[in-house]
């Protein structure tokens, strides 16, 4: 059987990545790939038509280079073996380096209020002087080529996560199959628990790869804004951060509540699984007693209790999601509110700027950093399933 799949997959010929061998400016621009849309516009894309997989990220050399790292956390006699300490050796350096890239992004990105901010007061006092127009001039292009350089930037670094998660999956799903293939009948590892591991857990690398570095760079940008803002509004500005920072031991209590869901829910599925599995293996027994009804009646039980968990997870998301609109208004009235009420003079450069950078703050650590928490709370948990299984 094996020996067929091989010879059938070697007959499709696909053409070479162009990724390879494509040069800094066809990276940035994602120019390589213009010669697959060419021939979607011609006819219907074939599966003959899509380049064959970078070298990178077979699944062979993924799971070679993962079980290589896992075996040296067994033979590890100092410390307990640990499946998130071997996927950050493999991945961790590359996830890093893009890491970095989005820091790099996101500090770009927070100038573009301040820039705006003195272009609003060029206008708004009708600087006619030379000074002031080669200032508006230099604030123009400062703010044309950080809107250029972060536009490059983000789709690079975030294709860039799909891709790292893509590898983690592939590389995980390859050492959850090699070790199904070595499981004797005594080892208690059921068909139902392989089948979840690879058709669900692995998933979690995907689903929260681009909100992890989001933990550590919403702080940074948290102690960055706040210094922005002081700037512009003084004391007034650690109201609007406070009423923020509150926030952040509710989203944390609320985090390890979907991971234990998460937990339960995998229980459950597990248990569905297993339990569909036996009445498929004895599906003519059960045929010919008519026992249709009673098995409908104990799956329709284990599914009600895994969408009870599911259930709980997906009101905790939307209150966490619920975060996003509230935290953003009430940050910018308490700030304003208590600006005015000390007795000062609230301009349009001034209420720009603070709009602009509680914008930023709410993106990162109101919207991304609460998924970023919740995933990583996931995948932690799926992490652990998958080394009970190694």
């Amino acid at each position: 059987m094996y020996r067929l799949i091989a010879d059938d997959s070697n007959n499709k010929k696909r053409p070479p990545n162009p990724r390879t061998n494509a040069n800094a400016f066809e990276v940035l621009t994602f120019s390589w790939i213009l010669n697959l849309f060419k021939v979607g516009l011609k006819r219907d894309l074939e599966e003959n038509d899509l380049y064959s997989p970078l070298n990178d990220h077979l699944a062979s050399l993924l799971g070679n280079e993962l079980e290589e790292k896992w075996n040296l956390e067994i033979n590890n006699k100092y410390r307990n073996p640990s499946l998130l300490r071997a996927l950050i050796k493999v991945f961790g350096p590359k996830y890093m380096f893009y890491g970095f890239l989005q820091f790099t992004n996101e500090m770009i990105k927070m100038s573009q209020p301040l820039l705006i901010g003195e272009l609003l007061e060029f206008f708004n006092t009708g600087g006619s002087e030379e000074i002031d127009l080669v200032h508006a001039c230099t604030c123009t292009s400062g703010l044309v080529l950080s809107m250029l350089i972060t536009t490059c930037l983000r789709p690079l670094y975030n294709l860039e996560y799909l891709q790292c998660g893509m590898m983690m999956r592939v590389a995980s799903r390859s050492t959850i199959y090699r070790k199904a293939l070595r499981l004797t009948a005594l080892e208690e590892k059921t068909a139902g628990q392989i089948i979840n591991l690879i058709s669900n857990d692995v998933n979690r690398f995907d689903s929260g790869i681009v909100y992890y570095h989001v933990l550590w760079i919403g702080p940074l940008q948290t102690i960055l804004v706040t210094y922005f803002l002081w700037q512009e509004i003084g004391l007034c500005s650690l109201f609007g951060v406070a009423t923020y920072l509150l926030f952040i031991p509710l989203q944390g209590f609320l985090g390890k509540k979907i991971s234990e869901l998460r937990l339960k829910t995998a229980i459950k599925t597990d248990e569905r699984v297993r339990l569909m599995n036996e009445i498929i293996l004895g599906i003519r027994v059960i045929k010919m007693y008519t026992w249709e009804k009673p098995f409908a009646n104990l799956i329709k039980y284990a599914r009600k209790k895994e969408i009870q968990q599911i259930r709980g997870s997906a009101y905790i998301r939307a209150i966490l999601l619920s975060f996003v609109v509230i935290q953003i208004r009430f940050q910018i009235f308490i700030s304003i509110l208590a600006y005015i009420l000390l007795g000062h003079y609230m301009n349009i450069k001034k209420l720009f700027v603070i709009i602009s950078f509680y914008n930023l703050l709410i993106m990162t650590m109101g919207n991304l950093f609460c998924q970023a928490t919740t995933k990583m709370a996931e995948l932690l948990v799926s992490i652990k399933r998958i080394q009970v299984c190694q």
